[in-house]
């Protein structure tokens, strides 16, 4: 079953999006799995990912991280944004290379977040992707309803006292390339 992802006009009304969890930590033996949540949207100007973990102590390397192929009918790159609860942001566009965007002269904006509520403490990412660079590397930014593309959402921390591995849709994180296509879902283009 496919996660829908919201063609909005303007900003984003967060609340009002579907929301993605990610509580598959397939390699993890003890019991922590921090709670992450995940919203995505496409404006006429950018396509924007909302991603937050709960996590009271979280380490500088937990990294919240989505890889998406809005185009996987025209080519096999992806997108991928990830960002560290220390700051470290990584910004690519993958396939047979690993390009930084900075390269096809795109960069996300990128704001983060730290609050709590009934739920616990959090900490959080907002990636806002303009879509000037689908062009750059699609040859196309057009997105319409019913349209199928394919990515990941991904939660992971190495460091030795928090380390664990969460994601989305099922990936074999013993696999070299468990951030690639190969374990990529579908995410379909709703205009709700």
């Amino acid at each position: 079953m496919s996660f829908k992802i919201s063609l909005i006009n303007g900003l984003p009304v967060w609340d009002s999006l579907p929301v993605a969890k990610i509580v598959n930590y397939p390699l993890e033996k003890r019991d922590y799995k921090p709670f992450v949540q995940a919203r995505l949207c496409i404006s006429e100007q950018s396509v924007w990912v909302r991603m937050w973990a709960f996590e009271a102590l979280p380490s500088e390397t937990s990294t919240l991280m989505v890889n998406l192929n809005l185009f996987p009918e025209l080519s096999d790159k992806y997108l991928s944004m990830s960002a560290s609860y220390g700051g470290l942001l990584l910004n690519e566009v993958c396939g047979e290379q690993h390009i930084p965007m900075a390269e096809y002269l795109v960069l996300p904006r990128v704001k983060s977040f730290q609050s709590e509520d009934l739920q616990g403490i959090y900490w959080g990412i907002v990636f806002e992707l303009p879509r000037t660079l689908l062009t750059k590397v699609y040859g196309s930014s057009e997105l319409a309803p019913g349209k199928l593309v394919k990515g990941n959402l991904y939660k992971v921390d190495k460091s030795d006292c928090s380390e664990h591995y969460g994601c989305f849709y099922n990936v074999d994180f013993l696999d070299k390339n468990a951030y690639t296509d190969k374990y990529f879902g579908d995410f379909e283009l709703v205009a709700y």
